[in-house]
């Protein structure tokens, strides 16, 4: 798990792997106790996840969830199209990866079609 925390830009949370077991305890570690923080921005980078389990996708529910409550921008970038498929399911949008090697997009997310 790797933070990037700064006063202007957003906080970047980025997942080492898949987001199942151990990785889910470690992004549940430095994400929960952030999110209560209240944030300006905070990022949550999937590019190195090409799956996850039904924990990491519970975590990723909740988070959202609890951010959206209080109003919290919490956006899920760069996800691999498994996961991307995955959390559509689950209602949570994410960014999909552009690219076989994902970058990392601060851009605004937008209501967009999802690709098929």
């Amino acid at each position: 798990m790797r933070a990037n925390e700064g006063l202007t830009l957003p906080t970047v949370l980025a997942v080492d792997g898949d987001l199942v077991d151990a990785e889910v305890t470690r992004l549940a570690e430095r994400l929960w106790p952030h999110l209560l923080t209240a944030p300006p921005e905070t990022l949550v980078d999937l590019a190195q996840a090409t799956t996850l389990d039904t924990a990491g996708l519970d975590l990723l529910v909740a988070a959202r969830t609890y951010a959206a409550h209080r109003h919290i921008p919490l956006h899920l970038i760069n996800a691999a199209p498994r996961v991307h498929r995955e959390l559509h399911t689950a209602a949570v949008r994410a960014l999909p990866s552009r690219s076989r090697r994902a970058e990392l997009n601060l851009a605004p997310q937008h209501d967009a079609a999802v690709p098929a």
